[in-house]
């Protein structure tokens, strides 16, 4: 029996910098009581011993000794914690601000709320200007790239999908969350910093094979999710508002992507988001303005079936 409220789950191989960093920000940072998971896959470069050291009721190392794939990594933790609260990270990722104690209080406060995207800023690489990261799917859904939600969620969706195995893992994610009807919201705050190493090279291995997987993700999320979600007149319309706010507003507003400047209490990416995707209403700017959260998704449609909603890698 634990006193813990949160399990935070990590992976890792091979970034003993990296890692320690997340450990030591999270200790920093998080004053809920909590359980901090890190798989490590046969790391050689000095991550075991360092794992080893820290290890106690708070930090506990699970050494699995080879590469299962991201999906399956977090899914073997997923399924056993026994905590009302968790959440996904990665060793490249620091925690600044109380992030992951605001998210469980959202939680908490909004029983609605199935998944709370941890607002991420990249700290390195094409992406530092931006004011946070989060992309639009191909079908309209506001992805979270590192998230929590209660834990009889994450099971009820069936954790990651183990047929994206490494990439894509998060949208996949996401979209299971909204479609079992649970809304998903943003932190309105940053809570954490990203230290990903980018490959930058267009003609390196490492982006080729980068570029591979997102070519493969985009296919397998098509195939799973874009027949129930069909583009609605709504998100049409929403499209075509923002375009013409763009052109009839650029001149006394700054409504770049990675402007800094705040439009009436929210960024121009917020109003992005909120046009762009298509289960965020227009109001949301306004009705989210005095809370920790906002750019909140509902989704009103037809829900898949249960076979959807679980890891398509085992439906066969």
């Amino acid at each position: 029996m634990t006193d813990a409220v949160l399990s935070i789950v990590a992976g890792t191989y091979n970034r003993c910098d990296q890692v320690k960093r997340l450990v030591e920000s999270v200790q920093r940072e998080t004053k809920i009581p909590y359980i901090l998971y890190i798989t490590d896959a046969g790391s050689t470069d000095g991550t075991i011993e360092y794992l080893e050291s820290v290890a106690s009721d708070r930090v506990r190392p699970i050494f699995v000794g080879k590469l299962l794939g991201q999906a399956r990594a977090y899914n073997d933790v997923f399924m056993q914690v026994d905590t009302p609260y968790v959440c996904w990270v990665s060793d490249d990722n620091e925690i600044v601000d109380n992030g992951l104690d605001k998210a469980v209080r959202i939680l908490q406060a909004n029983k609605k709320i199935g998944m709370v995207g941890l607002k991420v800023k990249d700290k390195e690489g094409p992406f530092v200007k931006a004011p946070y990261i989060g992309g639009v799917s191909p079908i309209g859904i506001l992805n979270v790239n590192q998230g929590m939600l209660p834990t009889e969620v994450m099971r009820a969706v069936g954790g990651f999908s183990e047929e994206f195995r490494d990439y894509g893992i998060d949208p996949d994610l996401t979209a299971k969350v909204l479609f079992l009807g649970r809304d998903v919201v943003y932190t309105r705050d940053v809570t954490i910093h990203h230290y990903r190493n980018w490959a930058e090279d267009k003609e390196s291995e490492d982006y080729k094979k980068l570029q591979a997987k997102h070519e493969r993700f985009h296919e397998l999320y098509k195939k799973n999710y874009a027949q129930y979600d069909a583009p609605s007149r709504t998100w049409r319309l929403k499209k075509r508002a923002w375009d013409w706010a763009k052109t009839r507003l650029s001149k006394r507003f700054d409504l770049s992507m990675n402007s800094s400047k705040p439009i009436f209490r929210n960024l121009p990416r917020d109003y992005y988001n909120t046009m762009m995707a298509k289960h965020i209403g227009m109001f949301d700017p306004l009705l989210t303005m005095n809370k920790d959260f906002h750019l909140r998704q509902r989704y009103r449609g037809r829900r898949p079936s249960i076979q959807l909603i679980g890891d398509p890698g085992n439906n066969s």
